[in-house]
């Protein structure tokens, strides 16, 4: 059976169609005039720092997406500002080396229209070393760096509300009340999805804390917990229900199979 033939379009407008591939190059970058670039004395003794968690932010926004070094972000940072007309100090690349280390990035985001349904999950990321064809073929170096990745997304808008990178030999489990701990406390949770990987007390705990209504599959060799708090408790009738429905039922009841966005999203994100 042939391909069917793809459809042609004529352009009839040419002026607007140059505009349209004009605008797609178009570059505008706006600074506040109101935004807290100097640090707010802490109060505390020591050296107090001079910039601002949201000015040290911009300007590795600004290293990423332009893909520079540090050296030349400082430049790239002062030619704007100079542009703008902002009289404003920029951070030298040895403040924004130390200071990334530790910046607690705060990730612009769009809310949902209802209470937050948080679907969790974790990828590895090789930070340094030979392609997996070269290792394979020829064995790998000894050093071979991997990173972990672990993302809490907005199941409605697949927006990345929490994210924390951590070494390869830190698991799943430990690293959620962290994710929590990201979302604001007035926010509601509704649930939070996961995988069999975090059927622990810890977790359970943490997101009962929340207010929240696990939806993680037991594992297979799973009992129940003596210990009765809220998050136990839920994670047992969990268990119950799994045991009574079955597996494959309890998926499609509790809404599990929602994961997989989580996992569609984490490949456009790595």
């Amino acid at each position: 059976m042939s391909r069917p033939t793809q459809p042609t379009y004529k352009t009839t407008n040419w002026p607007a169609y140059n505009e349209a591939l004009k605008r797609r190059g178009s570059l505008t970058i706006w600074f506040d005039p109101e935004m807290s670039w100097d640090a707010v004395p802490t109060g505390r003794r020591g050296r107090q720092q001079t910039f601002s968690d949201t000015a040290i932010q911009t300007c590795l926004t600004m290293k990423v997406l332009f893909g520079m070094a540090l050296r030349q972000t400082t430049g790239f940072v002062e030619s704007l500002l100079r542009l703008v007309g902002l009289n404003w100090q920029v951070p030298d690349f040895s403040t924004l080396s130390r200071r990334q280390k530790t910046l607690a990035v705060n990730i612009p985001y769009r809310g949902s229209k209802g209470p937050l349904h948080l679907l969790i999950d974790s990828t590895g990321m090789k930070v340094e070393g030979e392609g997996e064809w070269h290792a394979r073929k020829h064995g790998g170096p000894k050093r071979r760096v991997w990173r972990k990745i672990h993302l809490g997304i907005d199941e409605e808008t697949l927006e990345i509300r929490a994210v924390e990178i951590t070494g390869s030999h830190i698991g799943d489990a430990p690293v959620l009340p962290d994710l929590l701990s990201q979302i604001p406390i007035g926010e509601e949770i509704t649930s939070v999805t996961a995988d069999g990987a975090y059927d622990t007390r810890k977790c359970h705990e943490a997101i009962a804390d929340r207010g929240a209504h696990a939806v993680i599959p037991p594992r297979k060799n799973a009992k129940p917990w003596q210990t009765i708090t809220a998050g136990a408790a839920a994670r047992n009738e969990i268990l119950r229900v799994t045991k009574y429905l079955g597996r494959a039922l309890w998926r499609r009841w509790s809404g599990y199979h929602r994961r997989s966005r989580v996992e569609t999203r984490r490949r456009c994100t790595v």
